[in-house]
């Protein structure tokens, strides 16, 4: 091997590969989002004189040709998602790029990425109340499995690739670059290693460095000019804020299980997101503030601008909106109508609280707050929602109240057991209940009775019951079940083969005292220890170190069978 090629071998397989990695993976992921933004204002632009802002783009038109609008939009989506769905099924399933990083697959297919990217990309430019950043985190993430796969560097595993662009993504959309990297770490990897986190927060931020050089940069919900301060009254609300949020994350989720169980019947995927995109229509007639991501609208409450519609009233039909919109299957991401209505939600409860004569400060401080609650309570992934909410407003006096509601409406909604946004997270969940399972868990819960002989039987019966039981050692108690060795059948039986030794013989002489034994009380992880140093397939339990009472064997499979949950 030449000296070049040793050296080439040595830096793939180092850090430094990840690191040099990440930057192209931010910066293709922040190019993907920008021509995605740039195809959405492009489309809006021949819809609309001013297509800037889709809730008040729409009052061009009669209300009664808004519901056309929608449903044409819809039924695109939807003849687009069929193409891909057609595709997929002959060519197999396209997975998420979060299943992509979870499973380590080796990449995410092209032709069905963009063709539900193109589908997402009709629903979002004709009014669809969903959330932009599903395709365009995902289309960020092929861009990263793009660059992967041309990579001449083989020892990086495309999947962290793909990670890294989809970190770029999410932070372009947002220009928060540490919430980015923080929602990769919390949901597709389950884990906030400083080895995975640092490449993510490198593609991340360079991301928001080409968005920043490229476009008009700005935080994006920018309120940074009011404080939050601790009074009893602010703290309160800010209890009531998380508690609220808790409970209402669910319900919106679950209000879109409801929609997407309606939907089922409805097979073909023009019809049905066409009906959607009529319901959301039909929803907007009432108020257009619930068209489109919801991005204006989060703007006018944060600055107490004129909504022109009840906060309940918005909060109730962005719901809707929304349920109908996702239920039916459209394309997207539920990020932005979730930021929306959990800002909806905590000026809501500030507003009520005035009503009742409490004065905890600006309604737009607490909507800020209720961002961060409900979108923990939808995503499950409370770092990235704080972070994301402060990134987002700069305003550093926010960062106590956001934790500390954030915190509550995490732990709620959890408690209501409904699912988060990302299938992914029951997988997390259910191999941190394993693991944690494995660590307190003790081998009482494993042990299966087995055969044992009494002190004064004699070799051929020890022989009889070994072969009986496919065994190389028959295990002997006294007559008070107390365990005191093992008798190795091969060596009994080759004596008693070639005659050195009587069958009719005392056990005594041939018992082994020194062998390998667990007590009732011993966790699995002992247990573990005991089998990687032995060969043996079982291990005879003891009631304890006193009595020695033997209660049962536990098994090397059974012990497999309960960590293969979580390796």
């Amino acid at each position: 091997m030449s000296l070049k090629a040793l050296n080439l071998e040595t830096l793939q397989k180092s850090d430094l590969i990840n690191l040099l990695i990440a930057i192209p993976a931010g910066i293709v992921a922040a190019l993907v989002t920008i021509a995605f933004r740039g195809a959405i204002s492009g489309i809006n632009g021949l819809m609309f004189t001013d297509g800037g802002d889709i809730t008040k783009a729409f009052s061009e038109y009669p209300r009664i040709v808004w519901p056309v609008i929608t449903t044409a939009g819809g039924v695109i989506a939807g003849f687009i998602l069929l193409w891909a769905l057609r595709h997929e099924s002959k060519h197999g399933k396209m997975p998420d790029y979060l299943d992509v990083i979870d499973r380590r697959l080796p990449g995410i297919p092209v032709v069905s990425t963009l063709l539900r990217g193109f589908s997402s990309l009709a629903s979002i430019a004709s009014g669809g109340s969903i959330g932009r950043e599903g395709a365009m985190v995902q289309l960020s993430a092929l861009s990263g499995s793009l660059l992967g796969r041309f990579s001449r560097f083989q020892g990086v595993h495309q999947s962290d690739i793909i990670a890294m662009a989809a970190a770029g993504g999410l932070a372009a959309v947002y220009h928060a670059p540490f919430a980015g990297a923080l929602f990769v770490a919390e949901i597709a990897f389950g884990v906030t290693a400083v080895q995975r986190l640092i490449p993510l927060f490198i593609s991340a931020s360079v991301a928001v460095l080409t968005v920043r050089s490229l476009t008009d940069y700005a935080p994006l919900y920018l309120y940074s000019s009011v404080s939050f301060s601790p009074s009893f009254g602010a703290i309160f609300t800010v209890l009531f804020i998380g508690v609220a949020t808790g409970i209402l994350g669910p319900l919106f989720i679950s209000s879109i299980d409801k929609v997407r169980d309606w939907m089922k019947p409805i097979s073909h995927p023009a019809l049905r997101l066409g009906l959607g995109g009529l319901g959301v229509g039909l929803v907007a007639m009432i108020s257009p503030l619930v068209l489109g991501n919801g991005f204006e609208v989060i703007d006018l409450i944060l600055n107490n601008g004129d909504l022109q519609t009840p906060l309940l009233v918005l909060l109730v039909l962005k719901i809707v909106a929304t349920a109908i919109t996702i239920g039916s299957g459209a394309v997207g991401g539920l990020f932005t109508p979730s930021l929306l209505i959990g800002a909806a939600g905590g000026a809501l409860v500030c507003t009520f609280l005035q009503w009742l004569g409490f004065d905890p400060g600006p309604v737009g401080l607490y909507a800020a707050i209720g961002m961060s609650a409900l979108l923990a309570a939808t995503s499950h992934a409370p770092l990235m929602s704080i972070m994301m909410a402060f990134e987002m407003t700069l305003n550093s006096s926010l960062l106590f109240p956001l934790m500390l509601a954030t915190a509550i409406s995490y732990v709620v909604a959890s408690r209501l057991k409904v699912g988060g946004t990302y299938p992914v997270l029951a997988r997390h969940n259910a191999r941190f209940a394993a693991k944690n399972a494995f660590e307190y868990s003790t081998v009482a819960s494993l042990i299966t009775p087995c055969s044992k002989m009494y002190v004064d039987a004699t070799l051929s019966e020890v022989v009889s019951e070994g072969l009986k039981q496919r065994t190389r050692y028959v295990y002997v108690v006294d007559r008070e079940e107390r365990f005191l060795g093992v008798v190795p059948t091969n060596v009994v039986a080759s004596g008693i083969i070639d005659g050195s030794l009587k069958a009719g013989s005392a056990i005594d002489p041939f018992i082994e005292q020194e062998f390998t034994t667990l007590f009732q009380h011993a966790s699995y992880e002992q247990a573990w220890a005991m089998f990687s140093n032995s060969p043996l397939e079982r291990l005879p339990v003891l009631e304890n170190a006193e009595s020695r009472r033997l209660l049962g064997v536990i098994t090397k499979a059974a012990l497999l069978n309960k960590a293969k949950d979580f390796l």
